[in-house]
């Protein structure tokens, strides 16, 4: 089996135990390499995305000079765009190869492509793209932009991985958080055993919290918790050995590169050390929003002017590892009073008597730029993923305003035949409406199919596959920050935006104005 015979394997089935055996059978007995790659592409381990959406619009327009308008109704309909080129320009005829393996040719001819000039790639891509059958013709242009559709989570991969060689989960999920190399002995050094260098450089899976329901805040014991804030930051794991000093997200990358000023400032704490912490935007004495801690992300090179203007730093709230011991089997309690004793910022810890304490600091969080509370057990141990009744997050009441649907757009998956992408709108003044949010969630299935009906009896015009609709339909929407930009007209930029209900009893003059949101600004320390 190759990887296309995987993917209509996997794309084939809706259940899970059944993805995870085709994973498990394509491990044991595909072609080394070609289950490298595979395991690459379906963890979303590529090194980077080498083929832009507008150039695989540029490659259909080119194609279908002459009817523009139906390249935008099948991307409109279908909703993927690697899957919209496919049905358009995959052979017919073709009979997809499922056994000899093909990942390292297309790797190859990937590379060879994206050194062509756009108007000769263009035409090179088509005629690559008529070879193939509908499933190679999607899988050959997924390779290259990323965002496999098959139902197949990074944790699902890496237990059939686990399975397939018998190793325990833990100890793979561990060797993959580091960087993947696709070769021939990927799965030899799976099952090498391990060295105290690659226990001490290596960050561990994160441990993550469950949302608090109203019945377990009512069955808690606050005598068996730690408490602390919930911050507005990157999730992330410092690690520091006798050689070297590296940050990990929470999403499994390396991104040490964008935070040395953090580097800078842990080059101080012994090693070797992982601590779990966030990474904040400001100074531990003046905390800023996350959106100046966006300013940060992704930049290929840091200014001493950035890092004047948009400083970071890490907040810790639990050890890892510490003097070459693992520390996550001891309890959280044993473990905070360890970290204590290491001079780092750390997140301020409330050992609650009553129920009455915890729902104060929760009160108090947004004042001080949090998003809520973390409740902890304190005999909780640190395992991988999300354990039930070890930590909640008892976040705050989001904010919440009415606006105005100014503009519609279908969504993606199953949602591609609705419009169910909203662009929504407040007054500025009496007679205009400024965008102030994209909303993508939040109907019922029924009221979307209601709306999206609407939509299309009301909509006043078209800008390809967004339609400007009349304005009167309200939606009451929740965020859980705000802050000032000046990349919207609007002034504000929403942290999380989407739709709490249909606001069917009210009418759009009645929407909230901008004046509510800088009241919001004002009142809760947002900015």
């Amino acid at each position: 089996m190759n990887f296309v015979g995987l993917f209509q394997s996997l794309d084939t089935s809706q259940s899970t135990n059944a993805k995870r055996d085709a994973l498990i059978e394509f491990i044991r007995h595909a072609d080394v390499l070609e289950s490298a790659i595979a395991v690459q592409a379906l963890t979303s381990r590529l090194e980077k995305k080498q083929r832009k959406p507008s150039l695989l619009k540029y490659t259909a327009n080119e194609a279908l000079v002459e009817t523009p308008w139906l390249f935008e109704e099948c991307y409109a309909t279908v909703g993927d765009l690697s899957e919209t080129l496919a049905i358009l320009f995959a052979n017919p005829q073709a009979k997809p190869q499922t056994n000899a393996p093909i990942l390292q040719q297309w790797i190859e001819h990937q590379t060879t492509l994206a050194g062509l000039k756009p108007e000769v790639l263009a035409d090179a891509l088509l005629a690559q793209l008529q070879e193939f059958s509908k499933d190679e013709a999607f899988l050959f242009l997924k390779l290259s932009s990323g965002g496999f559709r098959v139902g197949v989570s990074k944790g699902l991969v890496h237990e059939a991985i686990a399975r397939a060689i018998d190793m325990d989960r833990a100890v793979i999920e561990e060797r993959l958080m580091g960087p993947f190399v696709a070769d021939r002995n990927w799965l030899q050094r799976l099952q090498e055993p391990v060295t105290q260098n690659e226990l001490d450089a290596r960050p561990l899976p994160f441990l993550l919290a469950n949302p608090i329901t109203d019945e377990e805040i009512a069955a808690l014991n606050p005598q068996d918790t730690l408490v602390e804030y919930k911050w507005d930051g990157i999730r992330a794991q410092l690690i520091k050995t006798d050689q070297t000093i590296r940050l990990w997200s929470r999403g499994d990358q390396d991104i040490t590169e964008q935070f040395p000023d953090i580097v800078d400032s842990a080059i101080t704490l012994p090693s070797p050390i992982i601590l779990d912490g966030e990474i904040l935007a400001g100074t531990p004495g003046q905390l800023q929003s996350f959106n100046q801690l966006q300013t940060r992300l992704n930049r290929k090179r840091i200014t001493q002017s950035l890092l004047n203007t948009h400083p970071t730093f890490f907040k810790a709230y639990d050890l890892l590892r510490f003097q070459g011991e693992d520390m996550r089997d001891q309890p959280l309690a044993a473990r905070k009073a360890v970290l204590e004793t290491i001079t780092i910022q750390q997140s301020p810890v409330l050992r609650p008597q009553r129920i009455a304490e915890i729902a104060a600091m929760r009160e108090a969080a947004r004042d001080l730029g949090a998003e809520g509370v973390m409740i902890k057990d304190r005999q909780s141990t640190y395992g991988a993923g999300r354990k039930a009744g070890y930590w909640w997050k008892w976040k705050l009441d989001p904010m919440t305003a009415d606006c105005v649907l100014i503009y519609a757009q279908a969504g993606h998956g199953r949602r591609a035949n609705l419009h169910s992408d909203y662009t929504l709108a407040c007054w500025n003044g009496q007679d205009e409406l400024v965008p102030v949010a994209k909303a993508y969630s939040g109907l019922t299935d029924v009221e979307l199919k209601a709306m999206d009906q609407w939509i299309r009896k009301h909509t006043i015009q078209k800008f390809g596959p967004v339609r400007q609709v009349e304005p009167l339909q309200v939606f009451e929407i929740g965020f859980e920050g705000i802050a000032a930009s000046t990349r919207h007209k609007s002034g504000i930029a929403l942290r999380f935006p989407r739709i709490l209900r249909w606001r069917q009893d009210v009418g759009p003059k009645d929407a909230d104005g901008l004046a509510h949101f800088h009241a919001l600004m004002t009142n809760h320390h947002a900015l």
